[in-house]
Formats: C-alpha cells, sequence, structure tokens
C-alpha cells in the first residue's frame, strides 16, 4: 500500500511529507452509533462515541507505533446508510479530500434492503472503481454480526427492528452477503479485512452475540469496536501488501 511508503518517508524527513489522510466510509458503525434510545412518537435516537468508535482507536494505535507521523482520520459514515448510498457519494465526502487509503465498511443495512445482494454488489463495485480511478487505496472491512436472537425490550423501536435483523442473520443471508463482498475483492484487487469471519468464529465458540452489541442487535459494543481497530491495524502495518 502507497500509505506505507508515505510512513516510511514520515520517518526519514518528516517535514517534507503531508500527515497521512485516512478515510471511512461506512454506515452507523462508522459514524459512531453506540445505545439506541426510544423517544416514542420522536422516534429513536444514537448515543454517539467518537473516542471510542474503530478508526479513532486505530488512530491511537498508530499514532504511539509511529509518534513522529501525524495520521488524520476523515469520518464518512452515515447512519442508516448503505452502499449504493455511499457509491452516491464517495467522490464528495472521501475522493474531494484526496485520502491515502480508505476503508470501506457497508452490508448491516444493505441485508435488509429490497435491492438484494445484487444491489449491495453494484454499490460497492461502484465504489471500488470511482477509488481506484482516484488511485485511492482501499480496504474493505466486513462488519459484525447482527443479533441472533431477540433480547427482551420495551422499546418499539427494537421489537420491530430485531426481528428482522435476527432473520438476516440466522437465515445466512448475512453469510451470502458477505461472501459475495469477499468475492468483489478478489474480483477486484481490494484488500480484504474480514471482521465478519472474526464474529462468525466467536459465535462458535459460544459467545453470546447480542451481548456484544450495544443496542443489542446491530451496533458493536465500545470494547469490540477495538477487534476492528487490531484487525485494520495489522491489515495496514503488519501484514505484506
Amino acid at each position: 500500500m502507497k500509505i506505507l511508503d508515505k510512513l516510511c518517508c514520515k520517518t526519514q524527513v518528516p517535514a517534507l511529507v503531508a500527515p497521512v489522510k485516512i478515510a471511512f466510509l461506512g454506515d452507523s458503525v462508522t459514524h459512531g452509533c453506540f445505545e439506541v434510545m426510544d423517544r416514542g412518537e420522536r422516534g429513536a435516537d444514537c448515543l454517539y462515541d467518537q473516542t471510542a468508535v474503530y478508526h479513532a482507536r486505530l488512530k491511537r494505535k498508530m499514532d504511539t507505533a509511529f509518534p513522529n507521523r501525524p495520521v488524520s482520520v476523515i469520518n464518512a459514515g452515515i447512519s442508516g446508510d448503505t452502499a449504493p448510498g455511499g457509491a452516491k457519494r464517495v467522490a464528495r465526502d472521501v475522493i474531494a479530500v484526496d485520502p491515502d487509503l480508505t476503508v470501506v465498511c457497508f452490508g448491516l443495512n444493505d441485508v435488509l434492503q429490497p435491492a438484494g445482494v445484487d444491489g449491495y454488489v453494484a454499490g460497492l463495485r461502484s465504489i471500488f472503481e470511482q477509488l481506484q480511478a482516484a488511485h485511492i487505496d482501499i480496504i474493505f472491512m466486513t462488519p459484525n454480526m447482527m443479533c441472533n436472537y431477540v433480547c427482551d425490550s420495551d422499546s418499539a423501536w427494537f421489537k420491530e427492528y430485531a426481528p428482522r435483523c435476527t432473520e438476516a442473520q440466522n437465515s445466512g443471508l448475512m453469510d451470502a452477503f458477505m461472501q459475495a463482498a469477499r468475492d468483489l475483492c478478489a474480483e477486484m484487487g481490494v484488500t480484504l479485512c474480514d471482521c465478519y469471519k472474526d464474529w462468525k468464529r466467536l459465535e462458535s465458540l459460544g459467545a453470546d452475540i447480542p451481548f456484544l452489541l450495544s443496542n443489542r442487535v446491530n451496533h458493536p459494543t465500545r470494547e469490540m469496536h477495538a477487534l476492528f481497530a487490531d484487525r485494520l491495524f495489522n491489515t495496514i502495518i503488519l501484514s505484506d501488501n
């Protein structure tokens, strides 16, 4: 990845190289959403925590490992967004700021959309094509699992949304979306950071998935955002790319 060359140059002649820029294009998880609070007739609101989100954790890891190399983070996550939505705004929100690397993460909302896996893949393909045309390196990060059973809750939002997510997760639909994304990355030469695989491994070992989700539906807890940060750090810095 070109970002590695830039990090190396910052070590040698830091004054002659601009700060490293990493953009993150995604949905509510990237946006920094955690708990969801039911406001009754006013709908549901998210609790945001920009210090706990995975890209803030990644920046702290990179700042610790490379303290003389400034790393700037562009948060282009939007709650509720999908891959087709990301494709429509990637030029404005990402390419316009000319990052060295873009991390793309979609799927949690796409799996509930009528466009299905074909619409999801088409959206990702458009994002990748636009970034590649702009000569921006890409990592596609698969998201977390959604709830695999419905917890008890008095929230109207939860009662409407959680069963849909549980069905998509347990029916194999989410698995199919993630495999389609993996196949697309292989086809287009996009680096894959497969965090979904890690979540599936946790499930196979008996982890209680809803209790790894801050809203018990689809937003990882603050602690589980560390999994994303660690995986991305290894993908960017420690792997042969």
